[in-house]
């Protein structure tokens, strides 16, 4: 079941890159609220990604592509034993760093090259922050970006629950400072 909500996220997101088929932030929420088996309410991650865009005034994709940088390079950065209280108190957060959700977004400008090959986790090719500026310059966006995703990722993950040396670690990993 897993790997068809990965397909229909993946789906979605490929044809949001689109003109003819862009859709808005609320069907990037839902898609994602879909893929992670929650179709009646909004999930924590879908949250999430509606933070990021209504905050910061960006396409789906570059809200899903960005989000899922991050927290790709706090997966492979954090100690697995954070990571995994993280991903308790924000349900669905591995269809963000995983090739489920990011997939569809390989082809849009060169963003291929980044995420490696179609079928490998996102989230174990983004190693460093260079990654994530990589990846962010491949959505359309400047590097100067990251810092302006990390508060609003931050706020959002401490109103879920996420402990603070969680947060202070991860605000570490994305380079905040304290």
């Amino acid at each position: 079941m897993k790997i068809s909500q990965g397909i229909a996220l993946a789906t979605l997101m490929a044809l949001s890159a689109t003109p003819a088929f862009a859709f808005n932030l609320n069907d990037a929420a839902n898609a994602v609220s879909g893929a992670t088996g929650n179709n009646q309410q909004a999930t924590p991650t879908a949250g999430l990604i509606t933070a990021v865009g209504n905050n910061l005034n960006v396409t789906p994709q570059q809200a899903v592509g960005g989000t899922g940088a991050l927290l790709g390079l706090a997966k492979n950065k954090l100690p697995s034993s954070n990571y995994s209280a993280l991903s308790k108190s924000v349900p669905g957060l591995d269809q963000l760093t995983g090739a489920g959700a990011l997939g569809g977004l390989g082809n849009i400008n060169g963003l291929g090259g980044v995420l490696g090959n179609s079928g490998s986790s996102v989230a174990g090719n983004v190693q460093s922050m260079a990654d994530v500026n990589k990846t962010f310059s491949a959505l359309g966006m400047d590097s100067s970006m990251v810092g302006q995703f990390v508060p609003v990722i931050l706020q959002y993950l401490g109103g879920q629950g996420v402990g603070g040396s969680t947060l202070q670690a991860l605000s570490g990993i994305w380079g905040a400072g304290n």
